[in-house]
């Protein structure tokens, strides 16, 4: 049964803006406590309100092109953000989860500078730009809001440079899953399994590898006892040993970790032998003997 309701005479830009595709309504507060920021939250936040929207799996969330006029806050799900080249190769970029926020490269130039695609069905908060943009003069707590979502872009940016960085994939792998279980840590699920949403092939356009050697890069580092892979569900087994192969910078990682000189450590240095390092020699000696059994 549809319950009509009347309109207020007055309608702000905020509610005329409201997608015809959205189910319910949150608001800036709600969007400060998903955000960590709940201390900023107060009774004009409150009276704040958000359109919501649904989007299915597979569907697209934003066009790369179209123009720029919502900022998109993701309230469950999560997202792949792409860009296509004139060819039709899709790019991806990096992957927005719960609490990031989508949209921010169009505010450069007038027009979304990349595509989002949703991994799973989610849902995200619609937020007019313009509106959004007059509330932060007004409302310290939405200008914080905005400072946190800008901040942690340029930081998921710097975090793809570092994996890519790497010259081994096995390195590049191992780095992306370390940091994708600190990302999902931050939202307060395991660091130690952690479930991939997005494909191999997502995973291998991201990291600038091959989608078979992604497959080829998770099953080396079961081999050594650094993961358990059940599909897209991964476990980190060894952390440890794990955190030493992706601090690897040069060379190839089996090589670095049974003692040689190809890999530099933390500032610069040049990784100890693994006779030299706590618990490095029997880590080295299972890389060895995977190593042996491919040679065979």
């Amino acid at each position: 049964m549809t319950v009509l309701t009347s309109t207020p005479a007055k309608v702000t830009e905020l509610q005329r803006a409201r997608p015809a595709a959205a189910a319910a309504r949150c608001t800036a507060s709600d969007l400060l406590r998903w955000a960590g920021l709940a201390e900023h939250a107060n009774e004009q936040t409150d009276r704040m309100p958000f359109a919501t929207r649904r989007v299915r799996a597979d569907a697209a969330l934003v066009h790369e092109g179209t123009p720029f006029e919502y900022l998109y806050f993701v309230c469950a799900g999560s997202f792949k953000c792409v860009q296509v080249d004139s060819e039709g190769y899709e790019q991806v970029l990096g992957f927005a989860l719960h609490s990031d926020m989508i949209g921010l490269d169009g505010m450069s130039r007038g027009r979304h500078a990349s595509g989002a695609v949703a991994l799973e069905d989610s849902t995200v908060a619609s937020l007019p730009f313009s509106e959004m943009m007059s509330a932060s003069r007004r409302l310290p707590s939405i200008e914080r809001l905005i400072q946190r979502a800008v901040g942690a872009e340029l930081l998921r940016r710097s975090d793809t440079q570092y994996l890519m960085s790497a010259a081994s994939s096995e390195v590049r792998v191992a780095r992306f899953l370390l940091h994708f279980a600190r990302r999902q840590n931050a939202l307060g699920y395991s660091d130690r399994r952690i479930r991939l949403r997005m494909t191999r092939r997502d995973i291998a356009s991201h990291l600038g590898v091959a989608h078979e050697t992604v497959s080829r890069a998770l099953t080396a580092l079961q081999q050594v006892g650094c993961i358990a892979v059940t599909y897209r569900d991964i476990e980190l087994i060894d952390t440890r040993l794990l955190q030493d192969i992706q601090r690897i910078t040069r060379g190839t990682w089996r090589v670095a970790l049974r003692g040689g000189d190809g890999a530099d450590g933390e500032g610069g240095r040049a990784m100890a032998p693994a006779a030299l390092l706590p618990g490095m020699g029997s880590m080295a000696a299972r890389v060895a003997g995977v190593t042996a059994r491919a040679g065979a």
